[in-house]
């Protein structure tokens, strides 16, 4: 017998925490097994002093104190007396929510038969903790359902699932008994939330694959799972679903198998939609403009849609086409990034107040090839000593963030891509320039600030930022399209329908700027994603290029220019050749396969 140091009680041999006050106990052999890391946090949550009250082992587990059970009539009391025992389901657990389908609500009588943190079986009856874990051993609800012994169904099938990666999708069981004629199934509580719509594509994208792969498996072996509905649904911490609930599980006769397996493939459909908050529509868009050239442009949406309009009948088919989009999305096509740069004073300014960055870096690994690349204009703002100092902490800044928690990582790491890490990551980038220029300011006691665009190239996926009027630029078949919007006065006249783009460039007020880093703490920030294809072109530059060449003649030099680095030195000779009122800088990438 082990004696507890704490409050004296007697405990068995082999037991690692005390049955009454759960304090750890010292005279365990460090040969005994350890807890887990689990084991430790649920100790951490539900150690007590022997003399606590319920309530406060409660808050220790962050458990909520049990309800109290609703008035229920003779029926759904089981015919229990009043002033008496309740009748406990198999001996253990009380049914204190019955509904007339199914559904229950099970109160355990008997916890200490098995611990609800660990599973340990050895405790026993009156013992307030686990001896292995140090857990509360109170009493707890678990949602479940009952069904006929004679027929079973639902929650009560998932053990007859031969799948066993089915199986893990599915809810996870904490008891299943038989008592007359009825089973009693209870589901293991994982604390997990349902997941909150909407999901980003590529998550409901992750979550439709396993879904799929669940219905295809459960209609091979001649069963459906019914109907699915976001509250249904939680994701793991490895980002996995799993069902919350299972109850319209259940068999199906072999001359509907086909119908209900296309039915539960537009069920899913429907469930995904919701997932996302996809507006429905039902037009066939000739094949969805064939798979959008090979995927590029094709997305969630359209592939639902193929899916209601019955374009795609097969669950295989189905399957397929949601792991060639999830492929899509999460595996960049490695594009090969030739840069040019270049950056001058110009004819009027006497320094240089623009800055720019260019990393370009590539990886050919095992037959595998990666590509990243990072590039930055940045135009500062404040006079001398003030603008070129705030431009290159601009750039010093956002590079700071992008190496150390993007590029640093991708490179050791087979991680899938993932749009929103990108441009998460992008904007705090463009924060972290902000801090270091705002920070600076207040130290010279000096309104210095920067532009900045920046574009974080990986495979054939940008993303782009900016802050202020330095603009990025997309050139593909000979066109240039402005991917940024400027932050200027002038541009908002534009927007208002004051003024015509045209006058952007002979507007006395130009240069007033409504956007800048530097300028306060929270600065908005415009992120832009776009895909890249081979013979692509990006042009970052700042607005001493664009307003000395306007868009016709920088696509006419980029059109003459294969070489980025020559294309680069041509727009600094026209900017000046038309004047060249203000600083240039241009950083031109071209994409190659």
């Amino acid at each position: 017998m082990l004696m507890c140091p704490a409050c004296g009680s007697k405990n068995r041999s082999g037991a690692r925490f005390c049955w009454s006050c759960a304090a750890p106990l010292a005279a365990v052999s460090q040969s005994s097994a350890r807890p887990s890391l689990d084991d430790t946090l649920w100790l951490a949550a539900t150690l007590a002093d022997s003399d606590s009250s319920s309530s406060t082992q409660q808050a220790a587990t962050g458990q909520t104190a049990p309800l109290k059970p609703p008035e229920l009539d003779q029926e759904e009391s089981m015919d229990q007396p009043q002033n008496q025992a309740p009748r406990l389901f198999g001996g253990r657990y009380e049914l204190i929510e019955v509904s007339p389908d199914g559904p229950v609500v099970a109160l355990d009588h008997k916890p200490w038969q098995r611990c609800w943190a660990c599973g340990e079986t050895g405790n026993e009856a009156g013992e307030a903790f686990c001896i292995n874990c140090g857990a509360a051993l109170e009493q707890r609800r678990y949602r479940g359902m009952i069904t006929p012994a004679v027929a079973p169904a639902g929650l009560a099938l998932i053990p007859s699932v031969i799948d066993e990666d089915a199986r893990n999708i599915l809810p996870a069981i904490w008891d299943k008994l038989e008592d007359g004629e009825h089973i009693l199934v209870l589901l293991h509580d994982s604390g997990r939330g349902p997941v909150v719509p909407p999901l980003d594509e590529t998550v409901a994208l992750r979550v439709g694959r396993h879904l799929v792969r669940l219905l295809a498996s459960l209609n091979h072996q001649g069963m459906t799972i019914g109907d699915l509905e976001p509250e249904q649904l939680e994701v793991t911490a490895a980002g996995e679903p799993r069902l919350r609930d299972a109850s319209g599980l259940n068999w199906i006769e072999i001359s509907q198998r086909s119908a209900v397996a296309v039915a539960d493939m537009v069920k899913l459909a429907s469930l995904l939609e919701a997932l996302t908050d996809t507006p429905r529509t039902t037009q066939r868009l000739e094949e969805d403009k064939a798979l959008a050239a090979t995927m590029g442009n094709y997305n969630l949406t359209a592939l639902l849609r193929r899916v209601r309009t019955g374009s795609i009948m097969s669950i295989d088919e189905f399957a397929g086409q949601l792991e060639a989009l999830l492929i899509d999305r999460t595996h960049p096509i490695p594009l090969r990034q030739i840069p040019g740069a270049l950056s001058d004073t110009g004819v009027v300014r006497a320094h240089n107040e623009d800055s720019l960055f260019t990393l370009n870096m590539s990886l050919s690994n095992t037959s595998e090839q990666r590509a990243w690349g990072l590039y930055m204009v940045a135009d500062g703002m404040g006079g001398h000593a003030a603008g070129e100092i705030a431009s290159g902490l601009a750039i010093r800044g956002a590079a700071e963030i992008v190496l150390s928690e993007y590029l640093s990582l991708v490179i050791d790491s087979n991680a899938d891509y993932d749009d929103q890490q990108a441009q998460a990551i992008v904007h705090r980038a463009v924060m972290r320039a902000n801090d270091y220029i705002l920070r600076e300011g207040q130290m010279r006691d000096n309104d210095m600030g920067s532009t900045l665009t920046m574009a974080l190239v990986v495979g054939d996926r940008a993303t782009i930022a900016n802050v202020g009027d330095s603009r990025t630029y997309l050139y593909r078949d000979g066109k240039l399209k402005r991917v940024t919007r400027d932050h200027s006065l002038v541009m908002r006249l534009v927007e208002l329908g004051q003024i015509e783009d045209k006058d952007i460039y002979t507007h006395p007020q130009r240069n007033a700027v409504l956007r800048s880093l530097g300028d306060k703490p929270d600065v908005q920030v415009d992120i832009f994603s776009t895909r890249l294809y081979s013979g692509d072109a990006l042009l970052l530059c700042s607005d001493g290029q664009w307003e000395m060449t306007q868009d016709p003649e920088m696509e006419r030099v980029i059109a003459a220019n294969g070489d980025p680095q020559r294309a680069c030195e041509a727009f600094i000779r026209a900017a000046n050749q038309a004047g060249g009122e203000d600083n240039v800088t241009s950083v031109l990438v071209r994409l190659l396969e």
